[in-house]
């Protein structure tokens, strides 16, 4: 871990002094990630690739404030989250349709590995239940979507997501908790049946 932070730390340093190859590394390592994040909170493909590229830009530029003995990741997804939270604030009357057509993007996955000699119909079924749940949590409002994705998804540590939506520890355990209540009731209410795309409380 410290080995690759300083490896990162080092790339950055090149960054700072304008080194374009080492640019491109760096936003090559993190555009994907940041562009899940950001789509999972504004559930628009246009609208995350252009706050995505708003985030490089912003931090390319205050590049030079960057502690570079703290995770950059934890900074960089920052300033993300701070971008799809003006962009809510921008837009909160649109209604967006949300579609997921790669299957890559599921933020919520089954923790469960694929044993090698595991059966096809096995594989199979845990497939299903990773996309039923995806689906699961497209429902829930974007401040949960976002919580979940920063704790299975990048598997941050709950003081990191913290960190990263500058809100306290408490109100992101309390939004996990939520998120997984309210996941649990949409299996119920399917179970019986049911079909409902009500917002959770935030």
């Amino acid at each position: 871990m410290r080995d690759a932070i300083r490896d990162e730390a080092t790339l950055i340093l090149r960054c700072r002094k304008g080194d374009q190859d080492a640019i491109r590394q760096l936003v090559e390592s993190y555009q994907a990630r940041v562009y899940y994040l950001v789509w999972r909170s504004v559930g628009n493909a246009e609208d995350a690739r252009d706050l995505t590229q708003e985030t490089f830009i912003r931090a390319l530029r205050a590049l030079d404030t960057f502690d570079i003995t703290r995770p950059f990741r934890n900074w960089l997804f920052r300033i993300a989250s701070n971008l799809a939270i003006d962009h809510h604030r921008r837009v909160r009357l649109r209604t967006v349709s949300i579609n997921i057509d790669d299957d890559d993007v599921s933020g919520l996955r089954s923790p469960v590995l694929v044993d090698e000699g595991a059966l096809p119909d096995e594989v199979h079924e845990r497939g299903r239940l990773s996309e039923k749940l995806a689906g699961l949590v497209e429902r829930l409002s974007p401040v949960y979507k976002q919580v979940i994705h920063l704790r299975h998804r990048e598997q941050l540590s709950y003081e990191e997501i913290a960190q990263v939506l500058d809100i306290p520890l408490g109100t992101v355990k309390a939004r996990l908790h939520r998120a997984h209540n309210r996941l649990r009731e949409f299996l119920a209410s399917e179970g019986r049946g049911e079909t409902t795309d009500e917002e959770p409380r935030r």
